[in-house]
């Protein structure tokens, strides 16, 4: 769909990449707004950006940037939120820092909140609820969420921050802007796509927005874990949902992060780790259908050591196919065997062909020596997707979102699991997983319906094949039936089949003569000469005379 641009939306548009620019200024990244030549997308003076930081000296380079996203508002702090899990783009010292990012929203008013419900459900607050909490829960980068009472049970209402999705669109253009800069001059910065990376972002967050999206999503996950007491996905009230507000059962537990508090109120750990890591693999194996950005602010731990998940905004789904190669990548990994992983690897690949699996095996040998030695606190499962991932990129090869998906899940599920200092092996929780998806591609009866519909697609072929075999001959009959072939590289041998059709006449004539000759000289005809047929002694002649000549041509077109 084509996006009119408006005199007012450029305007505003070029306005922000202004703000943009001078914030990053503000911060100490001028040098690397100008290594990417800004001033080519918007009228920025090139002495802007030799201004000095205006920031504290005593800052790192890490807690520069967070406080430049942080200021730079929704958009850049949802941005740096899922850089915060990606250790295949960003060095550990970032992520560190990035993940503060996760909990450092600043809220908005009540009365504005109070506004945009009461705007999107049509009535008052003090007509829908019998209480309202005008202090948030929580505040994310994209919404917040309050408390409230429903005919009598406690209630979250996830409300949308007002004007961001206008502010969104704006920044999406001005972050488009700056990935082409960047990708057109640093070579290293195109290798890791990052134009590609805020195309995939917009889609995300676009989605996100629409929190009609997000109830479809929390009905589904219901639906997985339909019977399993150990996961709580909470209630949706239909009727008080739009696509600005999502009315939920409110879960009263624990965050999975706050380890001192479980401990205290008996909670067991291990347990809670375990369940954690197996809905985790049930997701990505088993469903197919998972947190696209998962972090351990969504795990609320229930009662009974029951998880319970909330945000449900960006999710990802993974096709039969992507399963099987991403089980057979992990199942390969914990066999050490570095040529199927390195061919489970190539498939997951956008373009296998580009990145050739036996070159990927050196590589990704080093990999595993280097982190199965590793102790289970170390992450080294996460560690091992994220350092492949990087073997590939050196590469140019790129990685198809579904693996970079799967290992962030991955990746939390090992960082929960050290936090609450779990003793289990990540790897040997996942590996029957993973088999058991690998094993039921041999079992024709995998599905319910799976032989029938084997057996129905097999009978339409034999049912169609006298009516696709009866055009075929008419074509033929109206000498409308072609066939062509090209030949691919066998020029080569076709022109040794040139040279070698053309010496066997030569050849052949030489044989009769020879062997004419000799029978005239068994038989005796008549003339002789020194008792040989004359007609003999002619042929004997012309054969050595056509032997020499052949000679001649065979040494030449060597």
């Amino acid at each position: 769909m084509m996006r009119l641009v408006t005199t007012g939306s450029a305007v505003k548009r070029m306005r922000r990449f202004r703000q943009v620019i001078n914030v990053f200024v503000k911060y100490g990244f001028g040098e690397v707004m100008g290594r990417i030549r800004v001033w080519e997308a918007c009228s920025v003076r090139r002495h802007v950006l030799r201004r000095k930081a205006e920031c504290s000296i005593e800052l790192t380079t890490p807690q520069r940037l967070v406080a430049a996203l942080e200021e730079l508002g929704p958009t850049f702090v949802k941005i740096g939120q899922l850089l915060s899990s990606r250790p295949d783009l960003v060095p550990p010292k970032y992520i560190a820092e990035l993940k503060r990012l996760r909990t450092h929203t600043h809220p908005v008013p009540a009365d504005i909140i109070r506004g945009v419900i009461e705007a999107e459900l049509g009535r008052p607050i003090n007509e829908l609820f019998e209480s309202f909490d005008d202090t948030p829960v929580g505040a994310a980068s994209l919404a917040q969420v309050h408390r409230a009472t429903f005919r009598g049970k406690r209630v979250a209402l996830k409300v949308q921050r007002p004007n961001i999705v206008e502010a969104i669109e704006v920044d999406m253009d001005v972050l488009r802007s700056l990935a082409h800069l960047a990708e057109r001059y640093s070579h290293q910065v195109y290798l890791f796509n990052v134009l590609g990376l805020v195309e995939e972002f917009a889609q995300q967050i676009t989605k996100e927005l629409d929190f009609r999206m997000e109830v479809n999503n929390m009905r589904r996950f219901s639906q997985n874990f339909a019977g399993d007491a150990t996961v709580h996905i909470p209630e949706v009230y239909p009727e008080l949902c739009t696509q600005r507000v999502i009315t939920m059962e409110y879960l009263d537990g624990i965050g999975v992060s706050d380890t001192q508090r479980l401990s205290d109120e008996g909670y067991d750990l291990q347990v809670i780790a375990r369940r954690g890591v197996d809905i985790g693999f049930k997701t990505i194996f088993q469903h197919g259908f998972f947190h696209a950005d998962p972090h351990p602010g969504n795990i609320i731990v229930l009662p009974g050591n029951v998880i319970g998940l909330i945000d449900f905004g960006m999710m990802a789904t993974l096709s039969l196919r992507d399963r099987e190669s991403f089980a057979r990548l992990i199942h390969s990994i914990s066999a050490l065997d570095e040529r199927r992983v390195a061919r489970a690897l190539a498939e997951l690949t956008e373009h296998e062909e580009v990145t050739p699996a036996e070159e990927l095996e050196p590589a990704l040998s080093n990999i595993i020596t280097e982190y199965s030695g590793r102790f289970v606190s170390e992450l080294y499962l996460a560690g091992m997707l994220f350092a492949m991932m990087r073997v590939v990129m050196k590469r140019e090869g790129r990685l198809r979102p579904q693996l970079v998906w799967g290992a962030k899940s991955v990746a939390i599920a090992e960082e929960i699991g050290q936090s609450l200092n779990a003793d289990f092996d990540i790897m040997e929780l996942g590996k029957p997983y993973a088999w058991k998806l690998l094993t039921q591609k041999l079992n024709p009866l995998r599905e319910r319906y799976e032989l029938y519909y084997w057996f129905t697609d097999a009978l339409n072929i034999v049912r169609d094949l006298p009516y696709d075999v009866g055009i075929v001959l008419r074509q033929a009959r109206k000498g409308r039936f072609k066939v062509e072939f090209e030949h691919v590289g066998l020029e080569p041998i076709r022109r040794t089949m040139d040279r070698v059709a053309h010496r066997i006449p030569l050849t052949i004539l030489i044989a009769a003569l020879l062997l004419s000759s000799s029978v005239l000289v068994l038989a005796q005809v008549p003339p002789l000469v020194g008792g040989i047929p004359l007609l003999a002694l002619i042929g004997y002649i012309i054969t050595i005379v056509l032997g020499f000549i052949l000679v001649l041509y065979i040494i030449r077109r060597s």
